[in-house]
């Protein structure tokens, strides 16, 4: 009888253990506390400030749980795989999760995401830099709270430009020559790139492209421009670069943004085009070697008045599988809320696409910088908004690739991208 009855309270207690272990994972309610838990997917917290969020979001709302989970390393590809393979399964593990500013059409036209706009109103919307708001709006409804704001930028060593009396560069071969001149490689290179096949290069390619008058698409988004003069001047100086000016890090078309982050942030470099985090990761982080080193401004042009910086940035999307709608909408609303905007620019060097919080005279005070960052902004590009860019990109960072490990001339590149391209955009319907 002992025994039968040990039996049935390890039974009781696995069931309830499993029946926690699930609840958790779908986001039902957490048994004997009447609290629900809403699973959310977000970037590296590098700075520490999560449980504070948690602590000031469960203060408001008691009887939700927020559990975080850590995105995929491997970059935003891998981020978006992951997502795609969740959502195309209808797993509601995960209620919120951020999201890349390109994925919207994507995700949105295939049903996954839910629509925003009855608890996210045009006078809410306002309060975020208009760009960001642009990119999470698919036929009309918003599908994201944005919570960072991106853009690149390009970083560089004030320290051994001022030594050599040499000014900032104006445009990109300025950048080249300077490089040149004061790179000793392998010790300090004179640029990092990063060239590995991934959005990376799509963005560093549209920066180029677009400072040297090219465009990608016509404005219809149906029709293609990039095999225009500019754009295989663009590919060309990519190549160049590498091969000719020989300024760029050896392995930079298999390395990581992060890795080459980590060339510069080590003081192993003069200049960097990168996002935004790199001024926190240089200034703040306590692995950082370039402290008080560091300047940052817009990124070179071919052309003058046409410095161009692609725009990033994230935002809080809810699931469409969610199994507790309005909590997890709640979640997603916080989480790119002033409240928590303001923690993160302050406390986790995030810059902040609230408005409001950009202009808070404690933010200004303790962060000027996010005041240059800001007036940035106003050279943002977006890429092509399509249900398809992530295809098209594909074919396309794989044939630049192509063209920057000199397999293929620059017009043979993007003219063999332009033959698989095509097929695809004559079938859209929008």
């Amino acid at each position: 009888m002992k025994k039968a009855a040990w039996l049935i309270i390890l039974s009781i207690i696995a069931a309830s253990l499993c029946a926690y272990l699930l609840s958790s994972r779908s986001g039902r309610t957490v048994p004997g506390t009447g609290r629900v838990t809403i699973r959310y997917m977000d970037h590296a917290d590098h700075f520490g400030v999560t449980p504070e969020i948690h602590a000031a979001f469960e203060k408001k709302y008691p009887n939700i749980k927020l559990e975080y989970i850590r995105t995929p390393q491997g970059g935003a590809d891998r981020m978006h795989d992951k997502l795609v393979t969740m959502l195309a399964a209808g797993d509601s593990s995960i209620d919120v999760f951020t999201i890349d500013v390109i994925w919207p059409p994507e995700l949105a036209s295939a049903g996954w995401l839910l629509p925003l706009n009855e608890w996210f109103s045009p006078e809410e919307q306002q309060q975020y830099i208009p760009a960001m708001i642009d990119a999470q709006t698919v036929n009309g409804s918003i599908y994201g709270v944005p919570n960072l704001m991106d853009f690149g930028a390009l970083f560089y060593r004030k320290d051994i430009l001022e030594e050599a009396g040499l000014e900032p560069p104006k445009t990109w071969m300025e950048l080249v020559e300077i490089a040149r001149k004061l790179q000793q490689p392998p010790e300090l290179f004179g640029y990092v790139s990063n060239f590995k096949a991934d959005q990376q290069l799509m963005c560093e390619y549209f920066e180029f492209l677009y400072s040297n008058g090219g465009e990608f698409l016509d404005e219809s988004g149906k029709e293609i421009r990039f095999t225009s003069r500019e754009s295989i001047e663009a590919v060309q100086f990519m190549v160049d670069m590498v091969n000719k000016y020989k300024i760029v890090q050896p392995g930079n078309t298999t390395m990581s943004v992060d890795e080459g982050r980590a060339i510069f942030t080590e003081g192993r470099a003069i200049f960097h085009r990168n996002w935004l985090y790199v001024w926190s990761m240089s200034e703040y982080h306590d692995a950082s070697k370039v402290k008080g080193k560091v300047g940052v401004m817009l990124l070179p042009t071919f052309k003058e008045g046409l410095n161009t910086s692609t725009l990033g940035g994230w935002s809080y999307c809810v699931s469409r599988f969610t199994k507790h709608r309005e909590e997890a909408v709640k979640a997603a609303l916080f989480l790119g809320g002033a409240e928590v905007q303001k923690v993160r620019a302050l406390k986790g060097n995030r810059v902040p696409p609230m408005i409001p919080v950009l202009n808070d005279p404690e933010i200004i005070a303790e962060k000027p910088v996010y005041v240059d960052m800001a007036k940035f902004a106003t050279r943002i590009r977006a890429r092509p908004k399509s249900p398809f860019y992530t295809q098209i990109s594909d074919i396309f960072q794989a044939q630049l690739q192509e063209a920057i490990l000199m397999r293929k001339t620059p017009e043979q590149a993007v003219n063999d991208a332009a033959g698989q391209i095509k097929p695809l955009l004559e079938e859209l319907e929008w």
